[in-house]
């Protein structure tokens, strides 16, 4: 079983640069700016193969952050639910999908989710699906895309072959979409 962490990043008006440039280039370590969704923000994404040794590097992850520039810091392990992409070169473009899930709906959403996964595949790859460990029960997908117009390409795809979404709809409260591009040095680029 593989785990992972997010931690997103809203950083203050025109420092970016000192905030990406802090954290990128390290083995290991997606970082991707918003480029659709909520502006001035950094989303830091990592693995780990055990849920304890995930919460052992999170204190070095997040002395690197830069304190002044940042406002808030938000963090969130992760289980991993689908088949994961190691780092490397995937796509221009990183689409972040988080759903938050009513209360007692995490098995079934879990459920609904593998089983539409393989559908989906066969039409562009996941880097990963996840489950929150902690806080809010959510649901979060990442997908790389060579571009926007992929991107919206596949997505017609998918909704008019019935593959995808998965049949999850009622066990949901929110739906957040935001579109990522990776920094020079992201370990998933």
């Amino acid at each position: 079983m593989s785990y992972a962490e997010t931690v997103v990043l809203d950083v203050r008006i025109g420092q970016m640069p000192q905030v990406v440039s802090a954290l990128t280039g390290r083995d290991g370590l997606a970082v991707w700016v918003s480029e659709i969704g909520v502006l001035n923000r950094v989303v830091l994404f990592r693995t780990a193969t055990t849920y304890e040794s995930l919460l052992d590097g999170r204190p070095a992850l997040l002395a690197l952050i830069p304190k002044e520039p940042v406002q808030s810091v938000d963090v969130t392990s992760w289980r991993v639910i689908s088949p994961l992409l190691p780092a490397g070169k995937h796509g221009g473009i990183y689409e972040w999908r988080c759903y938050e899930l009513k209360l007692g709906q995490a098995g079934e959403v879990e459920e609904a989710f593998a089983a539409s996964v393989p559908g989906r595949l066969g039409l562009s790859p996941l880097l990963c699906g996840m489950i929150s460990i902690e806080g809010t029960p959510r649901l979060a997908h990442i997908w790389p895309y060579a571009d926007m117009n992929v991107r919206l390409d596949i997505r017609i795809q998918a909704v008019t072959s019935g593959v995808w979404p998965p049949k999850i709809g009622s066990n949901l409260v929110a739906m957040e979409n935001t579109v990522l591009l990776p920094a020079q040095g992201s370990a998933w680029h």
